[in-house]
């Protein structure tokens, strides 16, 4: 066991992130950092402490603690994110596909809490998707996402079919050029996209939505091409 203070902690903490098997961009998430956090066998203890959902001015958010302990030392960060309405999908034949049942959502929402906790705590770098450049139209798409909640369309959840290897090379391909086109790094722009949808990979992305992802990608790359000549 190696007995680190805590800021030798926090240096041994960083750690970037990684893609995954089937996934062709880089991601990191609470796993990826609490098992980095084990294997160093610091003499420290990690744990967290999940509170209700509280309320900020007029939304509800999930908030985590993570908290590092060694005898008498503690340290604690809090991390926040949003307990919105399970994000849906509307195509253009009118139907709306949720991306998954309210437990599922829940619990990635207390994940991504959990994550943005215990990366405050150790001071964990790089960039990550939140800090990214909100494009002109994104708040609209988010507010599509939660409007028609009790549309009975939604319950097909459970007969929903995803987009093949096919469309999620083009997906991938159209990602990478966006990317280039704003001179950013992949990684950074596939999360950005992901976080917009609200999914953790492009292979979650509905049939009937396929297209609905392209023509945001496709207008994405027309206006920075656009700003580039302008």
């Amino acid at each position: 066991m190696a007995e680190l203070t805590f800021p030798e902690l926090q240096q041994k903490m960083q750690l970037g992130k990684q893609k995954k098997q089937g996934v062709s961009y880089s991601f990191r998430n609470v796993e990826d950092i609490t098992t980095k956090f084990k294997e160093l066998d610091s003499g420290w203890v990690l744990k967290f402490e999940d509170c209700d959902p509280i309320e900020l001015q007029g939304r509800l958010f999930y908030k985590s603690v993570a908290i590092a302990s060694k005898g008498d030392e503690t340290h604690r960060a809090p991390g926040y994110a949003e307990l919105s309405e399970v994000p849906v999908i509307h195509t253009k034949k009118g139907t709306t596909i949720q991306q998954m049942q309210v437990p599922q959502w829940t619990g990635a929402v207390s994940s991504y809490a959990r994550k943005y906790a215990v990366q405050g705590l150790f001071a964990i770098g790089e960039k990550d998707v939140d800090e990214y450049p909100v494009e002109e139209n994104q708040e609209q798409g988010q507010s599509n996402q939660q409007q028609h909640p009790n549309n009975p369309q939604i319950q097909q959840q459970n007969q929903v079919r995803y987009i093949d290897d096919n469309q999620y090379q083009e997906i991938l391909k159209t990602v990478e050029e966006f990317a280039t086109v704003k001179g950013a790094p992949f990684d950074t722009v596939a999360n950005f996209v992901l976080n917009k949808y609200q999914i953790q990979d492009f292979h979650q992305v509905p049939v009937d939505g396929y297209n609905v992802v392209m023509e945001y990608l496709s207008t994405q790359i027309q206006k920075a091409y656009a700003k580039q000549g302008s």
